[in-house]
């Protein structure tokens, strides 16, 4: 497997993501970060939002899972930039919510003292799409993942229902290497309503949301003591529910590469770990389903783990991953050794 020489990620590990010269698309971006003058660009907003912001009850709204970007968000937005009424929108899964991820939703609104919307797609028919889409494409989420970003989506519908004309979001896939600029708005915006990336406004950085989150009340899982997750190498990213990260791990079978590749590699990009020590969080870790995740996937889409395993067997890319003696997919790279 041909693997990025800066990060250590691997060639066909995400859709979309490139290589040149052995550097990954994402290695590629995070030196382009370098030359943006992102002082610039946040003086701009300021400015594009006291111009630009909705004249009536609220100034924005944001999109929100409760977690660390979320917190981050609209610490920044109300500190830094003028919004002083924003909306929260959070669309929930059907999966079982952490005490952590309880807590950080209940929390997002009080610290900032804003309303917050939880929106609930209809429970049966999430469920029959996550199955679908776990049988069809070993991609359970899809169409809640399109739900929240789609220009139909729910954070959308609901900006259009209340008059509102700015909304605001994370990261874009400019941070996964899989679009080669780093643009303000998502090209859904039109003259009505504009959809920026805040991950365009201050460099994206995992620590870096960890660490203003934490200032405003943020928990992650070891702070509420709940779950000492496997097949990961930290403890508070994606915390919001525990199956979520069964639905990261889909992509292991599929493509060699899955939650510890993206965050280890993301760290080598931050500085955090060196490519060695992330190939070996990687070859150690990446491979493994956590098997409470598994057991509430199982109980959210009502399936035994026997036909959760038959669904992933049909599916798992053979070029890529082998069954061990133990009979557990791991990547052939380094069973083979």
């Amino acid at each position: 497997m041909n693997r990025c020489v800066k990060c250590g990620f691997p060639e066909g590990g995400r859709p979309g993501v490139f290589f040149v010269n052995n550097v990954c698309s994402a290695c590629i971006n995070s030196e382009k970060k370098k030359e943006i003058n992102f002082k610039e660009r946040q003086e701009w907003l300021t400015q594009f939002i006291k111009e630009n912001k909705s004249d009536n009850e609220y100034d924005c709204l944001i999109a929100v899972s409760g977690g660390k970007d979320s917190h981050m968000i609209v610490k920044r937005l109300m500190e830094n930039h003028g919004i002083k009424n924003p909306l929260l929108v959070t669309t929930l899964d059907e999966y079982t919510q952490t005490e952590a991820g309880k807590h950080n939703l209940k929390n997002i609104a009080e610290v900032f003292d804003v309303d917050h919307i939880y929106f609930r797609y209809k429970p049966k028919t999430c469920v029959k799409e996550m199955l679908e889409g776990f049988e069809n494409e070993l991609n359970p989420l899809k169409l809640l993942d399109e739900r929240m970003v789609a220009g139909d989506g729910i954070p959308m519908k609901i900006a259009k229902k209340f008059g509102i004309n700015l909304v605001f979001y994370g990261e874009s896939n400019f941070e996964y290497g899989t679009i080669e600029n780093l643009d303000i708005f998502h090209p859904m915006s039109d003259d009505k309503v504009k959809y920026i990336f805040i991950g365009a406004i201050y460099p994206y950085s995992i620590y870096d949301s960890y660490q203003e989150a934490k200032t405003v009340g943020f928990k992650d899982l070891d702070d509420c003591n709940e779950w000492n997750r496997q097949g990961t190498v930290e403890n508070f990213t994606q915390i919001d529910s525990i199956a979520y990260l069964t639905h990261q791990w889909c992509k292991f079978v599929k493509f060699g590469a899955q939650r510890t590749t993206d965050i280890a590699c993301r760290l080598v990009r931050e500085n955090k770990l060196t490519r060695d020590q992330a190939i070996l969080l990687i070859k150690e870790r990446d491979f493994v389903c956590d098997p409470m995740a598994k057991r509430d996937f199982c109980r959210a889409l009502n399936i035994t783990e026997e036909y959760f395993d038959k669904i992933v067997d049909k599916h798992a890319n053979d070029t890529l991953v082998k069954k061990d003696i133990d009979g557990v997919w791991k990547l052939k790279e380094f069973i083979e050794k």
